[in-house]
C-alpha cells in the first residue's frame, strides 16, 4: 500500500487552530460572501506580488489526472511538491475560499476549514483499506497481545446506539484491566492507555459489507466541542480548546483514500461533506 502523504503543514495548522482559544472571527456577511463565490477564472487577488486565481491547475493522483481550481489547493497555488494532494473547503458551503485569502484567514475561517488529503492506494485492495485502519493487524504478528487491544481495535469495542447516521463504537472498559495486566507482564512497562485519552470512533457500514466511513474524534469525555453553530458561523465558546475529527472514506473505482479533518462541532454534517468532496473529485477529474 502506498504511504499516505497528506498536506502535513496545513493539517498541523488546522490542529493548532482547533486547540487554541481565539478572538471572534469574521461577520456572517463575509461567510455568506465566500459561500456564494463562483469559480470564475477572472476572479483573482494579488498578495505580495503573487496573483492568486481560480484557474484550473492540473495534478496527478496515482494514474488519474485532476484539474482543481487553484484556490481549492491548501496553498491556493497548486499541489504539494513531492506528491500528495491537499484541498481546503469551507464549511458549510464546502466551497473553496476566495483566492489569496490563505495569507490572512481568520481564526473562525480556520475553524470552518475542512482539510482534505487524497492519495492513491496501489498495493492493498482499496476495499480493505478502512478495515485496516480499525485494527492493529497490519503492524502486529498473528496472536500478539496487541490483537486484544481494547482501545485500538474495532472488534474489541462495543457498538452503541446509532447517532447522526453513524454507529459509535465504545471502549469496553471491562477489558482494560485484563489487557493492562497482560501488557505489563509481557513488556515489563506500565500500561498508559486509558479511555479518557482515546478517540471516539464512529462507523458507517451496511450489514455484511465493508466499512464505508470511519471517523475518529476527540473524546467527548475529555473535551467539549469548543464551538457553537450560529447560522453559517462557528463561534468560539472560549473554553481553551476545540475538538476535532479525522474522517476516512474511499473512492473504490479510482482506488483513492480520502482523509478529512474538521471541527467536531460539524460532525452531524459528515455525510453531506463527504458527498460534496466526492462531487468535487468527479467534477474536476480529467482522466
Amino acid at each position: 500500500m502506498s504511504v499516505l502523504s497528506p498536506s502535513r503543514c496545513i493539517a498541523l495548522a488546522l490542529a493548532a487552530a482547533l486547540n487554541t482559544a481565539c478572538a471572534q472571527g469574521p461577520s456572517s456577511d463575509k461567510a455568506e460572501k465566500e459561500a456564494a463565490m463562483t469559480e470564475n477564472s477572472a476572479e483573482s487577488r494579488t498578495v505580495d506580488g503573487y496573483t492568486y486565481t481560480t484557474h484550473p491547475v492540473e495534478t496527478r493522483i496515482g494514474p488519474h489526472r485532476f484539474a482543481f481550481p487553484a484556490n481549492y489547493y491548501d496553498d491556493q497555488i497548486g499541489p504539494a511538491v513531492g506528491g500528495g494532494v491537499g484541498l481546503t473547503f469551507l464549511w458549510p458551503s464546502m466551497e473553496a475560499a476566495q483566492p489569496g485569502s490563505r495569507t490572512d484567514r481568520s481564526m473562525e475561517d480556520q475553524y470552518r476549514s475542512v482539510v482534505v488529503s487524497i492519495d492513491h492506494v496501489d498495493k492493498t485492495p482499496i476495499g480493505e483499506f478502512l478495515e485496516r485502519l480499525t485494527t492493529t493487524d497490519p503492524t502486529t504478528a498473528e496472536g500478539s497481545l496487541s490483537q486484544r487491544d481494547p482501545l485500538r481495535r474495532l472488534d474489541q469495542r462495543v457498538a452503541g446506539e446509532p447517532t447522526m447516521g453513524l454507529t459509535p463504537y465504545l471502549i469496553d472498559e471491562a477489558k482494560i484491566p485484563t489487557f493492562a495486566a497482560a501488557f505489563e507482564q509481557e513488556t515489563g512497562m506500565p500500561y498508559k492507555g486509558d479511555s479518557l485519552n482515546s478517540d471516539d470512533w464512529y462507523i458507517s457500514q451496511t450489514a455484511g459489507d465493508p466499512v464505508e466511513t470511519f471517523i475518529k474524534c476527540d473524546s467527548r469525555k475529555r473535551i467539549d466541542d469548543g464551538l457553537t453553530i450560529e447560522g453559517n458561523r462557528l463561534v468560539s465558546q472560549q473554553t481553551g480548546r476545540v475538538a476535532a475529527c479525522t474522517h476516512y472514506f474511499v473512492d473504490v473505482p479510482d482506488s483513492l483514500a480520502v482523509r478529512m479533518n474538521y471541527s467536531r462541532a460539524v460532525l452531524a454534517d459528515w455525510k453531506r461533506m463527504q458527498s460534496d468532496v466526492r462531487a468535487v473529485l468527479a467534477r474536476y477529474k480529467v482522466s
